[in-house]
C-alpha cells in the first residue's frame, strides 16, 4: 500500500462507462477509486475555485477524506494530471500541483512527476 489514492475528474459525462473501465484494469482497487464527471450526481458547494477541474478535485477529495478519517489532503498533496494546458493553468494558479500529461509521450509521465519539484 503506497498511501495513494486516486480521483477521476472528467468533463466527460460517461462516469459509469469509466468505473467500468477502471474495475476491469484494476480490480483490486477500482472500488476505492472516486469519479467525478458531468452526470450530475455530485454538486460541489465549497469556497474554492469553480473553474475547471477544481470543482470536482474537490468534490473527490471530500468524498476520499470522507473514507479516511485520519486522511489529510491539501493542495499541495494533491496532483492533477491533464492533457489540456488550460485546467493545468487553473489548478497552478489555485495552488494545486499540476503536470500535463502529453499522450504523445504518456511513457515519460511517472519520470516527469518524480522529477516534480
Amino acid at each position: 500500500d503506497a498511501g495513494i489514492n486516486i480521483g477521476i475528474v472528467t468533463f466527460s459525462p460517461q462516469v459509469q462507462q469509466i468505473g467500468h473501465v477502471m474495475e476491469i484494469m484494476f480490480p483490486e482497487f477500482a472500488h476505492e477509486i472516486v469519479i467525478r464527471g458531468r452526470d450530475r450526481s455530485f454538486h460541489y458547494e465549497g469556497n474554492g475555485m469553480k473553474e475547471g477541474k477544481q470543482p470536482f478535485m474537490a468534490s473527490a477529495v471530500e468524498e476520499i477524506m470522507t473514507k479516511n478519517t485520519n486522511l489529510v489532503i491539501t493542495k499541495n498533496t494533491t496532483l492533477l494530471v491533464d492533457d489540456d494546458a488550460d485546467n493545468i493553468e487553473l489548478a497552478l494558479r489555485d495552488g494545486v500541483r499540476a503536470i500535463v500529461l502529453d499522450p504523445d509521450r504518456s511513457q515519460l509521465l511517472v519520470r516527469d512527476i518524480i522529477s516534480m519539484p
